[in-house]
């Protein structure tokens, strides 16, 4: 098991909102519009012919012919102005229902939709349904269950009489940008879909000068670069753009889809001149007092730095509300204290003003949960950022803590340090990128799971399982956090659900047990369970099998991914996990036919090892899997998938009882 991913959102803010950043944030999001808004398209668009149905080579995808795709974006004036424009065709129903209706996410505190037209052409003739369309505005928090609310709003435009063979022309625009961006832009343009279309037109415009990094990132893709009087234009026409089918299994951080980056932002430091002001803020007296409570109770300062991240991580409620001003600037810590909730940058800000008043040098660093890795590939701009955390400096040791994960334990050297690849702290001499890269294996496997299987009664009885389960360091953080929300009774129902599907009718005989030492960071796990119908019938009336598994194990690469493949394959890093089986044999262990046996599995990705031995009326498995690194190169990835599969069937094992031998795994 892994840690479970704390879906947090990075708001970012640039020196232009420095001076509210003590003041109360206002969590109220702007009213939903209520009418659609329409205008001739903005003067800088260019037409764009979209080709004729009749001329499409490329097929169909969902029912869907994608004529043209018309992206022009111009960073020159006050505001960013973005313009769109959809070519579709219904080859089918299927398609008819895809090209009825569009959606459009925008911000309404800070953007402005203007439509400009919506026109079917049916049987070669054009008529404009503006008149006639329905578009309906609404709040869809999409990420509610993560507690993330960010009052972005979606119009929905919805078309009647839309038939099979019609072609549907939908244009509209985006104006502005936040306005804590102080004018700088930064934007990306995909270059290749997972459709394919006839036409993929991509046009940005920019003032001479204001262009600090661009590329053409993730494929070979051509793109005309030229300047004017006083712009730059970039440039992509690409004719029956063929759809790109991405490899399954690839580092979330990889980019499969050839991109168009511009960015205002010159380097790194730029970056961290824009947003590091924000974050170090001079504590108050509301902070100065919650740090006197905690000394007054705990004598070391590793203890009270302890005591203050876990405050922060267990007594702060994580409510992400980024509505306007609140979206981009962190609530104050006098306001967090006061609500008891806060998002990452709200809970960041908060412990780093309580670890200061400690006396540790605390800095916010920006990191990204799901492309950390790649983040030395990306371009300079906060677009690369999602989560904001804390490095943490004491006596010549560097930390990375997380200030928005809870049920942590261990001393500050024990603590699971977050990972997330890169980081950039803000710091006013500014740093750059620097890589949060440590070891994690030194202390073993963080998962022992030691197993009893009793089967010395025979077939008339029930086969005794007991378990002991220890889990240390991130796994211990996440079992923590699993008792913390079903409980002891809920953890034994999940354990008895998984035992039910496995083996037919079982039952706990004790209670489940455990055990936390949160300041060493162990959690022990005790089970005691009747298993009354673990065995299968055999090929006569006498004989019956008993099949197990080391069910501790898991994949370290997804399964289903392409062994022949270009881009390199994900591995699911850090794991080492260790599952020890003791069978206790019927007869006293009498005409069992039981060797001692090994094998070991090494590659790119990870390390397996199995041994089995006979001790008198015992046979003991020994299994063990490590994990070796994030990713592998293209090149080894069949190998690693190949062996993959051949562990997770190693982990599989059968006895047959009527000639009592160990059955060849599964």
């Amino acid at each position: 098991m892994k840690n479970p991913i704390r879906f947090l959102t990075l708001l970012l803010v640039s020196p232009l909102w420095a001076a509210v950043a003590n003041a109360q944030v206002d969590f109220t999001p702007v009213a939903v519009p209520t009418e659609a808004v329409w205008d001739a398209a903005p003067a800088f668009v260019q037409e764009v012919r979209a080709p004729l149905a009749e001329e499409a080579e490329l097929e169909a995808y969902g029912g869907v012919v994608y004529l043209l795709t018309d992206t022009q974006h111009d960073a020159r004036g006050e505001e960013p102005v973005n313009f769109r424009r959809i070519v579709r065709e219904a080859r089918n129903i299927s398609g008819v229902e895809e090209v009825a209706q569009q959606q459009i996410v925008f911000d309404p505190s800070f953007q402005r939709l203007v439509f400009h037209h919506v026109y079917i052409t049916r049987d070669g003739e054009r008529t404009d349904r503006r008149d006639s369309v329905r578009v309906d505005f609404a709040r869809q928090e999409t990420e509610f269950d993560r507690l993330m609310l960010n009052g972005q709003v979606t119009a929905l435009m919805r078309l009647d009489d839309v038939r099979v063979g019609d072609v549907v022309d939908v244009a509209y625009t985006i104006y502005g940008s936040n306005p804590v961006f102080d004018g700088q832009d930064f934007r990306e343009f995909t270059l290749r879909w997972a459709v394919p279309v006839e036409r993929l037109f991509v046009r940005s415009l920019w003032t001479d000068g204001d262009v600090g990094y661009w590329d053409v990132f993730g494929g070979q893709v051509d793109v005309t670069h030229q300047t004017g009087a006083g712009f730059e234009e970039f440039r992509y026409d690409g004719l029956q753009v063929e759809a790109l089918d991405p490899e399954s299994g690839a580092p979330s951080w990889h980019y499969q889809y050839p991109a168009l980056r511009i960015t205002g932002f010159d380097g790194w430091q730029d970056v961290t001149d824009w947003a590091e002001p924000i974050f170090n803020l001079e504590p108050n007296a509301a902070v100065r007092s919650e740090v006197e409570r905690i000394r007054a109770r705990h004598e070391t300062p590793e203890d009270q730095l302890l005591a203050a991240l876990r405050f922060v991580q267990d007594e702060v409620r994580y409510l992400a509300l980024s509505f306007g001003q609140g979206g981009y600037v962190p609530a104050s810590p006098d306001q967090t204290l006061q609500t008891r909730f806060g998002d990452c940058k709200a809970k960041t800000v908060l412990f780093n003003q309580m670890a200061r008043e400690l006396g540790f040098t605390a800095d916010p660093a920006l990191v990204n949960l799901y492309s950390g890795r790649g983040l030395d590939n990306y371009m300079p701009s906060p677009g690369g950022f999602d989560h904001v955390i804390t490095r943490l400096r004491h006596d010549g040791e560097t930390y990375w803590v997380d200030p928005t994960n809870s049920h942590q334990g261990g001393t500050l050297a024990a603590l699971t340090q977050a990972d997330y690849g890169w980081a950039l702290p803000l710091t006013e001499r500014g740093e750059g990128l620097v890589s949060m890269a440590a070891e994690r294996d030194a202390e073993g496997p963080s998962l022992i799971v030691r197993e009893e299987v009793d089967l010395s009664g025979g077939r008339s009885a029930p086969i005794r399982l007991s378990v002991e389960t220890v889990r240390t360091r991130d796994e211990a953080d996440f079992a923590r956090a699993v008792i913390a929300e079903v409980g002891r009774s809920g953890l034994q129902r999940n354990y008895l659900d998984f035992y039910n599907g496995a083996f037919g009718d079982s039952e706990f005989v004790e209670p489940l047990r455990y055990e936390d030492d949160r300041a060493n960071n162990q959690l022990t796990v005790w089970e005691e369970v009747d298993l009354h119908t673990p065995y299968e019938d055999g090929a006569t009336p006498s004989a019956y099998s008993f099949n197990f598994f080391a069910h501790a194990l898991t994949r370290v690469v997804e399964n289903d991914a392409e062994r022949r493949r270009v881009s390199p394959l994900a591995v699911g890093h850090p794991f080492h996990i260790r599952h020890e089986i003791t069978i206790k044999l019927t007869n006293g262990g009498r005409n069992w036919d039981l060797e001692n046996e090994s094998e070991r599995i090494e590659n790119s990705a990870f390390e397996y090892s199995y041994t089995a031995r006979r001790y008198g009326d015992e046979y003991r498995m020994v299994y063990e899997m490590k994990s070796l690194g994030h990713v592998v190169p293209s090149d080894a990835a069949s190998e690693v998938l190949r062996e993959q599969d051949d562990m997770m069937d190693a982990i599989f094992y059968g006895f047959d009882m009527t000639e009592p031998r160990r059955r060849p795994s599964k």
